[in-house]
């Protein structure tokens, strides 16, 4: 996935919090909504609680008033006429008072001398022969209903009145008769009895604004009860508390969205900058390769392939460069390139630099002459600017391209660079500025180490990989045989047999020589093992070993159980090591070399004299064995130079009590050279060719010593009793 898909997804996770907020948010909205209209809902079930109370209490009280007055006046029963005249004497010398209600005594019920509300509470007295002798009723019924009306549950705080059914006001608790009166307070009452309709939120009395009214049949004249509540106080501070987690709520959100927004711009800031850092050289400043895969297959989409090249440019001996002139003098020469191709006029033309000191870049072009003369002009604008900045080493580069095929349309970038920088590399080794393009011959080559990749891992399960060896000649010691290094073949049943040369580079580009190593180290082993077995004297073996496979933590450890696993005596089994593997880091390599000494096993420095380090290896490492490299022994243009080199390197190593071994000797007049300059085995063509380890242990049986030859085809054995 790319980097900037990435950070896509990275914009998505940043508005994660705000979905987590809004959603935080409407919960708690939600659970105010439903705590307010919970509390509406239990304070109007309190409300009609209480105003059911109310309307008992009133109804009894009427009532018990009532079965008084009907009591009285069946006491003042069965009177004749004349009896009857006395019954308002009678009554008025009673003095009757019912805990405040007034009895009175009227012949009839006169609407012009009585007050209205006197009607409602009024018995019929009747004679000896039923015939009406007069009403006793409540003169006060108004005062009797208002103390009633007081003593009633929030009547104090609110309002408990009595209406008749058309909205008339009959009584009304405390001073608030007045507020009742109203024309349009007894509408209201009506509208409520009429559509019988208990309760009301919205019923504004006075000034105290609206309250909840519950209004209740008494059943009684056709009264109702309306009780009124005020918005209490628990209420109040319900709302209020409900305003301050709002508020609270609304100044958590601002101060959400201020932090929200200060991350959000550091985190885009920080984003830009990962970006330009992602897709960005940091020397250079052009594309890097990850910018320049994405940018390339964007215009490679919808384009005509046939008309596009990707090619890949090298700096020849640049880390030469950077050893003898420093790294600031290589850091400028890569970004002189840099500013060339940025300055390139082509069209769709796209470049990065992919690693060191090398670049990768994309072009449209019409013919293959217009790229060779665009890589011209780069070179002479490259070197007239060297010209002026470094005259001390002349910088060369070679490009190698790769012309995109229609059929190229579904294959990656990582492998079309690939095909333009094999062709770098395929050129790379012919002086001056080079420009080649790929072609059939590297093609076939590429086709070759794939199909050989291919069948590498499976070759080693068939064991198609074979020992061979070149035998170790004590030159010192009559020419004696005293061991032999441990080479490789692979029996390829397509190619026949295959050198070395042909697929290590293959297996190490892809990790398998490690796999190898072990697998030839085993068979090293068990073969020893067996030949000790036999009767044997003992011989030393070498193996090589490979950079990848020293890096391996359990390397010590894999290569001490084998030895162990096969009983191989210390000091018989030399394990090869490149002096490339050694110049990483002296501290590290020498407690390798430790490890394995304790081990048993003898360390030796292969290719001694390949780098100009090698005589600053000689002085760190702690080896017992420094094979001079095979480049030793070319004919030179100076013997005698050559010999006095050869000759100290083999001094100084005596004196640090390390054994030299001469490899890649193919002269005798080398052999007596060698010999007088005091060296102490000899390995190359003179004296044997590498040979199958069943040839190798037959020439162990048939001889104890070898004389040199300069017939490179030819092995002179000679046998000593």
């Amino acid at each position: 996935m790319h980097v900037r898909e990435n950070i896509r997804i990275r914009k998505f996770d940043m508005a994660i919090p705000v979905l987590l907020w809004l959603f935080l948010i409407i919960c708690c909205i939600s659970f105010l909504l439903y705590m307010v209209q919970k509390n509406d809902i239990e304070n109007n079930n309190y409300y009609n609680s209480v105003s059911k109370q109310n309307q008992l209490t009133v109804k009894g009280r009427i009532e018990g008033d009532i079965y008084l007055l009907k009591t009285i006046a069946a006491g003042f029963g069965g009177m004749d006429s004349d009896h009857a005249r006395q019954l308002p004497d009678i009554v008025s010398r009673m003095k009757l008072s019912m805990e405040g209600m007034r009895v009175e005594y009227s012949k009839q019920l006169d609407w012009i001398r009585l007050d209205r509300e006197d009607y409602y509470l009024n018995v019929l007295i009747k004679g000896n022969e039923n015939q009406p002798l007069g009403y006793l009723y409540a003169g006060n019924v108004c005062h009797v209903l208002n103390e009633l009306l007081n003593t009633q549950i929030y009547a104090s705080l609110g309002i408990c009145a009595v209406f008749d059914n058309r909205g008339n006001l009959i009584a009304a608790s405390g001073n608030r008769s007045d507020e009742l009166a109203g024309s349009d307070i007894k509408h209201k009452i009506y509208d409520m009895i009429s559509s019988g309709q208990q309760t009301s939120s919205k019923l504004k009395i006075g000034v105290r604004g609206q309250e909840h009214a519950v209004l209740l049949p008494l059943e009684i004249n056709d009264w109702y009860l309306l009780n009124t509540f005020p918005r209490s106080d628990l209420e109040i501070r319900y709302m209020e508390t409900t305003v301050g987690i709002g508020i609270l709520i609304l100044l958590s959100s601002g101060l959400f969205f201020i932090f929200y927004f200060r991350q959000y711009r550091t985190i885009a800031a920080n984003q830009k900058t990962l970006v330009n850092i992602a897709y960005t050289d940091s020397l250079t400043r052009c594309h890097n390769f990850y910018a320049f895969k994405e940018e390339a297959e964007r215009i490679l989409k919808n384009a005509d392939m046939k008309s596009y090249a990707v090619w890949y440019c090298d700096i020849k001996k640049f880390k030469f460069i950077n050893d003898v002139l420093g790294y600031e003098e290589g850091d400028r020469i890569l970004i002189t390139i840099a500013n060339l191709l940025q300055k390139c006029p082509k069209q769709n033309f796209l470049f990065c630099r992919v690693s060191a000191d090398n670049f990768a870049g994309l072009c449209q072009y019409e013919s293959r002459a217009e790229l060779q003369n665009w890589f011209q002009k780069l070179v002479q604008a490259f070197r007239q600017q060297e010209l002026t900045n470094n005259k001390r080493i002349a910088t060369e580069l070679c490009m190698g391209v790769y012309c995109l095929e229609e059929e190229d349309r579904n294959v990656s970038i990582d492998n079309i660079v690939n095909r333009a920088n094999i062709a770098q590399k395929y050129i790379k080794s012919l002086p001056g500025d080079q420009f080649g393009f790929y072609n059939k011959e590297i093609r076939d080559k590429v086709v070759d180490e794939s199909e050989l990749e291919s069948e590498m891992e499976g070759a080693i399960e068939r064991q198609e990989f074979r020992i061979f060896v070149q035998p170790k000649i004590s030159i010192q010691n009559n020419n004696r045989i005293v061991g032999g290094e441990v080479l490789v073949r692979w029996d390829n049943p397509r190619k026949g047999t295959i050198l070395p040369g042909q697929f290590i580079s293959i297996m190490e580009r892809e990790g398998k020589i490690i796999l190898l190593d072990r697998y030839m180290f085993d068979l090293s082993c068990k073969w020893l093992h067996e030949y000790l077995q036999s009767g044997n004297p003992p011989i030393n073996l070498a193996v090589n070993v490979s950079k990848m496979g020293i890096l391996r933590e359990d390397f010590v450890d894999y290569y001490g159980s084998i030895k162990e696993k096969y009983e191989i005596p210390d000091g018989l089994l030399e394990l090869e090591f490149t002096e490339t593997v050694m110049l990483s880091d002296d501290t590290v390599f020498n407690g390798l070399v430790a490890k394995l000494h304790e081990r048993g096993f003898i360390c030796s420095l292969d290719d001694f004299g390949a780098g100009y380090s090698s005589l600053n290896l000689l002085k760190n490492l702690s080896i017992d064995i420094v094979k001079l490299d095979i480049m030793f022994f070319r004919k030179s243009n100076d013997i005698r130079r050559e010999r006095i080199v050869i000759s100290n390197i083999i001094n100084m190593a005596k004196e640090l009590h390390i054994k030299t071994i001469a490899e890649g000797v193919e002269f005798t007049e080398t052999v007596e050279f060698l010999k007088s300059a005091g060296c102490d085995i000899i390995q190359g063509y003179v004296f044997a060719r590498p040979m199958p380890l069943e040839d190798f242990e037959r020439l162990l049986g048939e001889t104890k010593s070898l004389s040199p030859t300069d017939e490179n085809k030819a092995v002179n054995i000679c046998t000593e009793k």
